[in-house]
């Protein structure tokens, strides 16, 4: 306990976090591990990592995933779907490796690295990957594995700042035009669809059965999907502190119609998952009054940040989402195969990664980090 107190202390997602993927059973989609660091004897770092079977069509450029598509069947089906030991987090908002004050990551990186392709080599899991690394640790780590594993962009992170005063303070900094759609599609939202909104820590059971209901309403439309979630791992995020759910009830009925997970962090709120009633008019255009009240209730705690995480961007952006670069760094235990995947890897960017992502970039002349 002590030591992730140390090592994962906030504005990272903590024990508590951890707890709730080991609580959910998802071993039959990944396989925990957690390295410990020590020096003298002590521990002074907390690896986070799993196996996952990871579809490649995820990461390689639209046009090779097509292609292996057409080629990978029967026999060779298994080569769509790349094993992975991934250092990082399952589902969280960025990778990190725990170290308490005074351990400087690129000195323990190679290290770490070692471990990893060891553990991995045992499994008979060709690829180690650092995965959604942010741009913070990138020099490190670029010095650290720059001779055994190449950098690749991940699907990037978004934040808007918060301001005191809420959703209608937020607007005001917003550019005209901006503010004048939102300004409109709420209005027109709460037309059509009117809502009130409840912040609960503790569902009721009912509320629950409910929240997961729209949750996987969510992800099966989604066009991104990584972790299969379940309801055991929200009963176990009931219990955190640092968990609040905001819920959007349809105001004639009381039924929920939308609930955002919110992870109160510290100097960051986190939006870790939504869910959307489909059901409902479009005219009410929910995702974004469901945003509007998280952000009421995010702007009142501590955080100067609420981050949104990576995929479905289009609604993160027409809100003023900025986009956080995040990094992944590979290593495949087969030189030649490694070399094969580097040179795939050097097309990959932010517009093959989504094409959401690839309208934005040109409709705003913008580049991704290189």
């Amino acid at each position: 306990m002590e030591i992730w107190a140390r090592c994962f202390a906030p504005p990272r997602l903590g024990l508590f976090w951890f707890r709730a993927l080991e609580a959910a059973r998802l071993e039959d989609q990944f396989t925990f591990f957690y390295g410990l660091l020590q020096r003298d004897g002590l521990g002074v770092g907390i690896i986070p990592a799993f196996v996952f079977g990871l579809p490649l069509e995820l990461v390689i450029p639209r046009g090779a995933a097509r292609m292996l598509g057409a080629i990978a069947r029967g026999r060779l089906a298994a080569f769509q779907h790349a094993r992975i030991f991934f250092i990082g987090n399952v589902a969280g908002e960025e990778g990190c490796v725990g170290l308490q004050a005074g351990v400087v990551l690129k000195d323990v990186v190679p290290c770490i690295h070692t471990a990893a392709c060891s553990k991995a080599s045992e499994m008979e899991v060709p690829l180690v990957v650092w995965k959604d690394f942010p741009e913070g640790d990138r020099r490190q780590l670029d010095i650290g594995l720059s001779k055994v594993a190449f950098r690749v962009p991940s699907f990037p992170g978004t934040a808007v700042p918060l301001f005191p005063g809420g959703f209608h303070a937020y607007l005001q900094t917003v550019g005209s035009r901006r503010r004048w759609k939102l300004n409109n599609k709420l209005r027109r939202g709460e037309l059509a669809l009117p809502t009130t909104a409840t912040i609960a820590t503790r569902p009721s059971e009912v509320d629950m059965a409910r929240i997961f209901e729209l949750f996987w309403q969510t992800y099966e439309r989604s066009t991104t999907k990584f972790e299969r979630l379940n309801l055991q791992f929200f009963h176990a995020m009931t219990g955190s502190p640092e968990a609040t759910f905001v819920l959007l009830h349809e105001s004639s009925s009381n039924r929920i119609v939308a609930f955002m997970l919110v992870l109160q962090l510290g100097e960051r709120v986190i939006n870790q998952f939504i869910g959307l009633d489909y059901s409902m008019p479009k005219e009410g255009f929910l995702y974004f009054q469901l945003f509007a009240a998280a952000y009421d209730f995010a702007a009142l705690t501590s955080a100067k940040t609420m981050q949104s995480g990576q995929t479905g961007y289009r609604g993160k952006l027409e809100l003023g989402h900025g986009l956080i670069p995040l990094w992944n760094y590979c290593t495949h235990r087969n030189k030649l195969i490694h070399w094969g995947l580097s040179k795939v890897a050097s097309r990959i960017s932010w517009e093959t990664l989504d094409e959401d992502l690839r309208m934005h970039l040109r409709a705003h002349a913008m580049r991704p980090p290189p």
